[in-house]
Formats: C-alpha cells, structure tokens, sequence
C-alpha cells in the first residue's frame, strides 16, 4: 500500500498510466476513487493506458483502485493529494485465481490508428465455447465467419490472418482457446508493414495458466448429413516457466453434387456450342492437422518451438462430375476424377527479447516441406466412336526456408520499427501421363522496411517505408524485380464516438511457381492449361477510407476501398492451329472499388444485437485484348440473442460476386439458425443450415471471344442441413501470464500447376 501525504489545493488532477507485466499500457481499466463516505469519481483507462480524475479539495482520507478483468487489483491509499498528481506507471499483475463473473466497466471498443480493441463482456464470453464462437458473438464489421468451410474472411471473401498473443496461427489453434481465458480482442482492420498484404487481421490476446493443465474438445456432426464434420481435441501442460500444447483437428465432408456446364468454341471454321448436364457425383476430403508447442518465458525473453503438420486427403475433388454432353445431334459421356494428396510439415523456431530502455527484438526462422500428389483421370466415350482419354499424373516437392528479424523502439507517443523479412525455396515437381515434364525453380523474396507512429493532438499518423526484391529462376529463365513499397495511415478522432481513418500505400506480388513453370497440361479435347515463363512481377495501389461513428444504443460504420493493379497477371485464352490455349499473361490494368455500410443496433446491450451490412463491389479489367466489367450489389446480416446460458443466433448473406480477369466467379448465398446452451464446463448447440432453400447453388461464368463457358454446381444435401455441436473443457491449477510473440511466417504455395 503506498502512502502519499499531500498537501491540499481548491482543484485537485490526479493522473497515471496502467500497464501489464510487459509493460502494454492496459486498455479500459476500472479506476475509482472512494473515500468512507463512498465512490467519489470513477472513469477508464484510454488507448494508452492512460486516465485522469479531476476533483475537488478534500481532506478526507481516500483510496484510488484499479481494477481489470484477469489481474489483481491495486490500491493506493491517498492522505490529502494536491494539484498535478501524477502517480506514473501503475503495473498491474495477472491475477493467479479462477476467473469469477467480473464485468468491466467503461468502453468496450476503442480505436486506434491501425486498429481496434475490443474487450468481451462478460456475457459474450459465456455464451461462447470458443474463441471463434466469441469471435462471431463479437460482430465485428466487415468479418464473415463460414460455419460450413470452417473459415473467417473479408466480405470479399479474402483470408483474415488469425493470431494468437501475436503468433500467427490457423483456425483449428484459434478453436482451441478457451473464451475465458481471453483478456481482448486486437482488430486490425488497417494493417501495419510487418502484416504485408493481409486484408485484416484478428490477435486473440489471452492468458495461460501457472501450473496444471487442460484439456477441451469441440465435436460438431451433421444429423441431416452425416457427411459432415468437424472434430477437435486440445490440451497444454504448465510447469514453472515451461509451457507444453497439443492440438489435433480433422474436418471432413462427403456428399454428392450436381455440375452443368454450357461452353462455346469459335473456331475460325465455325462455331461449337456444348451442353453438359451432370449427374450426382461424390465430393469427399478429409483435413487433418497436429501441432505441437513448447514455450519457455523467463523475466525478459521468451523461446517457442512449433511443429505442425497439415495432410489433406482428396480422393473425390471438387471438381469431379460425371455427365452427359450433347453436342448438336452427337451425345457424349464424361467421366473427370482427380485424387489429390497434400502433406505439409513445417517447424517453427521463435525468440524475443526485452533489450531495456523501451526496446524490442523479435527473431523467426520456420523451415516447411510440402509434398503434393494428384491424379487426374478425364474420359470422353461415344457410341461407335474410340474413347478419348486424358491422364495427368503430378508429383511435387517443396522446400522453404523463411527468417524474419524485428526491432522496436517505443517513445512517449511515438514508435519506431525496422524489419528485415526473407523467404527462400526450392520446388522440383514432375508431370506424367499424356505428356511428361521435370520443372525445377529457385524462388527468393526480401522484403525491408521501417515504420513510424506518432500522435499530433487528436490526429494519429503511420508513415512507412519498404522496398521488396523477387528473384524466381527456372532453367535459363529469371525474373527480378525491385518494387518500393511506401505507406501512409491517418486516424482523426474529432469527438469520443467518431473515428475517421484513411490508409493508403503502394505493394506488389510475384507470380506462383505453377504460373511460371513452362508446363502445358491437357484439360480436355478442346483445350490446354499452359504456365508462362515470362511473366513479371506486379505493382499494385491501395487505398482505403474508414468512418466508424458509435452510440450507446447503435453504431455505424462506412468503409470504401479502391485499389489498382498494374499489368496484373491474368488469363488469356488463345488459338494454336489445334486446340485453345489457357495461360496466364501480364495485362494491362485491374481496377476494384468496394463499399460497404455496417449498421449495428444494441438496443439492450449485449443482451440482444442486430447488423445489417449492405455491400457494393465495382470490376474493371483491362486486358490486352478484352475489356469486362461487374457490379455487384447485396448484403449480409446476423442477430444475437442472449440470455443467462442461453444462446440463439441467426445469420444470412447474399451472393458475393468476384471478378478477376475473363472469369466472375458468384459465391453461394448462405443462412443459418443457432440455439445452444452452456455450462461452465460443458455446452450443446444445434445448427440449421440453409434451411429455407432448397437448393444450394454457385455459378463460374468466363467471358473469353474464343471460348466462353458458365459452369454451375447444385446441391440439395447443403440445404436443410442439421448440426450437433458438444464440446468440453476440464481444466486445473492457477494462472499465468506469458510472454507474447509477435511474429510467425507460414508458406502454403505447393507450386503445381493442374490441368483443370
């Protein structure tokens, strides 16, 4: 207890900053001042940690406490306090007991340049079995969560990086935390430089236990469709300043579905118009995914060791139909299969350290191997005719090896920040059946650039500054190019509950290593699939402009987006004498603007929420012989009810439209309906899927002059489907706070290219 005797003025200011035991300021602490006659004043802690009470001169002895969900709580016992108090860095320690009910008082979303923080409440961590069913309960704008493919992404569909205390991580490692164990959510919906191109990014910021362990499982199975399922089992050991984790997860589908496929072909003798209308074929995989994890935390570093392992198994791709084409007067049969094996282990090597005075060091090394095998078999049978078929047998190795280096300096108001990223692999992949190829390619990326975030008054700004090398070889072929990568971020706050922010900056991106490859595959009589060796880098501009306005009974949120890529690599379909040709080719210009407006309406709080976001995509491209453009307007929305340990959620969106190149690819339209009820250590949910459609549909549509195709699947066993999801958590001993990692890199690219 610290004892301060002060002496006494009329206006009495008292100030400080709290801080975690990595000296982060700590966001939304409760700060009161009581005295025997009761609370005098009471307020929060802001985006720095920072709070001030302003009070009138007292005599009486007083108590300032602070409070916050997960930590002990501090106590300062004031005797008189005089003008200008500033009681400095308050350090508040994890709390080692079991969570209780505690409700945080003060703003639950704050915003910050590049970010936002978002503190559960106590009924939304209740009602949650997980941290990904928080993550839905939470609404955040512009995030979609696909309970059917088991994904979280942008409105337009793109991959949202999911962290965990920093550590980059998948989807099955975000399932296994525990909804109590999460102090807050990191939103960043304007990403830095060290998250390179990602369109957004989620940190689950959580804590650990002392000693013990856990152990939780997450079960979800069709009872419409036992072709679905989702199965996950977790558990971690704590001892001293050790800490062990193992996850291991498998998602699995097998049902039959419908394609129809309409094509045209314009030779220069004529015209082909084809119609293909499928039977129920089988789609069926299995993803399975381990991993294992030992962290060591003393006072001012950390180690962490990652081995993980990915295997998917395929032997009825998505792609796979059995059908019959007619062709005028002629009537064919299609047989088109492909068994498909990828195996993709990776290790995974982290340190940080506290080099004192405000000053950071982040190191990653993660070495991976990808192993991928496919089978393709296509036939063409008529009466009276010789069948026509085409094997492609592929084989891939890849080999990476990623290093990324980080320094931190963090001022008063200011930070500043300098890394060095670097990725070098070696891919050898063989090709047989009809045609017979060896591809071997070289690929290295280095990637540098500072940062530096400050504050002016109410105006936050982000100035960045990288410049990213790529060097691919294949055989006598090399690629190399130097793209400068500027960045700008501001963020204006003019009152309490209106944010204004602006991003803009200029990136780029390299072929894939099937692109590149000079491979040419058959994908059926009328067409190749060819790689381009001579294909260059691209340049491409972003910008971004944000404006949240929140109350106590709704928010609203408008966020546009335009962006431009510069000869962007995309399709070309072309004539050789024989056959079509389907390659990919640097064309001249891609222009895309999104807008979107989030409407959120919490008329009793967390009990009850409502967000509607309508949405409107605009395509351009420009290629070298084409022009296409697409609008695409609709909407998605979702509402929550919660009560006690109960929970009943609904949700919908519209189809979302992509266009890229000749192709518009037009996502499915989804709904769903939840009730669940949960217990402290247990909990039951059931799911209805899609359950006023009757049938489930998704449509590709390519625009080429030479030829054009639209290619449809249906399926009426991803309607009215019926879920059961159980899980469990059984858990021991005390908590504890770990150090956090704040970098992990992943490579996912196989690098075959396929014939469809």
């Amino acid at each position: 207890m610290l004892c301060l005797c002060l002496s006494l003025q009329a206006k009495n200011i008292i100030t400080g900053t709290v801080i975690d035991e990595t000296a982060n300021p700590i966001i939304g602490a409760t700060v009161k001042l009581t005295s025997g006659t009761g609370l005098k004043l009471q307020t929060a802690t802001d985006q720095d940690g920072k709070f001030l009470l302003t009070i009138e001169e007292d005599t009486t002895t007083s108590y300032l406490s602070i409070s916050y969900l997960g930590y002990n709580d501090y106590q300062i016992h004031l005797e008189g306090i005089q003008k200008g108090t500033d009681l400095g860095k308050i350090q508040l320690t994890p709390s080692t007991k079991e969570m209780k009910e505690v409700e945080v008082i003060g703003k639950r979303e704050i915003d910050k340049i590049d970010r936002k923080i978002i503190l559960p409440s106590k009924l939304q961590l209740k009602a949650s079995t997980n941290a990904l069913a928080l993550l839905q309960n939470m609404q955040l704008t512009g995030i979609r969560i696909n309970t059917i493919n088991n994904t979280v992404t942008t409105l337009s569909g793109k991959a949202v990086q999911l962290r965990i205390n920093g550590v980059e991580c998948k989807i099955d490692e975000v399932k296994a935390i525990r909804p109590q164990d999460i102090i807050k959510v990191e939103y960043h919906d304007m990403p830095g430089s060290r998250y390179a191109d990602a369109p957004a990014v989620i940190d689950f910021i959580v804590r650990y236990k002392n000693d013990g362990g856990n152990i939780n499982g997450d079960f979800t199975n069709g009872i419409t469709m036992f072709g679905f399922g989702n199965y996950q089992l977790s558990a971690n050991y704590h001892k001293g300043k050790s800490e062990l984790k193992a996850n291991g997860y498998w998602n699995r589908r097998d049902f039959p579905w419908t394609r129809e496929n309409y094509e045209e072909y314009h030779y220069p003798t004529g015209t082909i118009k084809n119609k293909e209308i499928g039977e129920p074929t089988k789609v069926r995989f299995d993803n399975m995914k381990v991993s294992l994890w030992y962290n060591y935390t003393s006072k001012k570093s950390s180690f962490s060791a990652i081995f993980r392992d990915s295997y998917d198994h395929s032997p009825n791709s998505g792609s796979d139909r059995i059908s019959t084409l007619y062709r005028n007067t002629d009537i064919y049969h299609i047989t088109d299969q492909t068994h498909n094996n990828v195996n993709s282990p990776s290790l995974d090597l982290y340190f940080q350290s506290d080099l004192g005075h405000n000053q950071h060091l982040y190191l990653d090394v993660i070495g991976t191997y990808i192993g991928s095998k496919s089978n393709r078999n296509y036939t063409l049978t008529a009466i009276g005719q010789p069948d026509q078929t085409i094997i492609s047998l592929t084989e891939g190795n890849k080999y990476s090896l990623i290093g990324e280096g980080i320094y931190e300096k963090t001022f008063s108001k200011s930070a500043l920040t300098f890394g060095l990223k670097h990725t070098q692999s070696y891919t050898r992949n063989i090709y047989d059946g009809n045609i017979g190829s060896t591809v071997k390619m070289n690929t290295a990326q280095t990637y540098a650039y500072s940062e530096w975030r400050s504050k002016l008054g109410k105006l936050s700004y982000t100035l960045g500054i990288g410049a990213m090398r790529i060097f691919n070889q294949q055989g006598d072929n090399h690629l190399s190019k130097l793209i400068l990568r500027p960045k700008i971020a501001l963020a204006y706050q003019p009152t309490n509950n209106i944010t204004i922010k602006y991003q803009g900056y200029v990136s780029g991106y390299a072929p894939s290593l099937s692109e590149i490859s000079d491979v040419m595959q058959d994908i059926d009589t009328y067409q190749i699939r060819k790689g381009n060796p001579d294909l260059k880098a691209v340049t491409f501009v972003s910008n971004n402009l944000m404006i949240n306005w929140g109350t106590r009974w709704f928010d609203v949120s408008w966020n546009g987006t335009y962006s431009c890529d510069y000869h962007p690599m995309m399709e070309e379909t072309s004539w050789n004498g024989s056959k079509f040709v389907r390659t990919t080719a640097n064309q001249k210009r891609f222009h895309r603007s999104n807008t979107q407006l989030g409407l959120r309406l919490h008329p009793f709080g967390e009990w009850f929420s409502l967000q509607i976001t309508p949405f409107f995509n605009r395509y351009i491209s420009n290629g070298n012989t084409y022009t296409h453009t697409h609008s695409n307007w609709g909407v998605t929305g979702d509402v929550i009810a919660m009560y006690k340990s109960w929970i009943f959620s609904a949700e919908m969106n519209t189809s979302y439209h992509n266009l890229w190149g000749e192709t518009l690819g037009r996502g499915e339209s989804f709904h769903a309906i939840t009730i669940g009820y949960k217990r402290d250590r247990w909990a039951l949910q059931l799911t209805m899927m899609n359950p006023f459609t009757k049938q489930y549909k998704s449509c590709d549509e390519n625009f080429s002059h030479l030829a054009p195709y639209q290619a449809y699947a249906y399926s009426k066993d991803l309607c009215r489907v019926l879920t059961l999801n159980f899980s469990f958590n059984l858990d021991y001993g005390k908590q504890k706070s770990s150090a956090t990692k704040r970098i992990t890199n992943s490579d996912k690219e196989s690098g075959v290219m396929h014939g469809r």
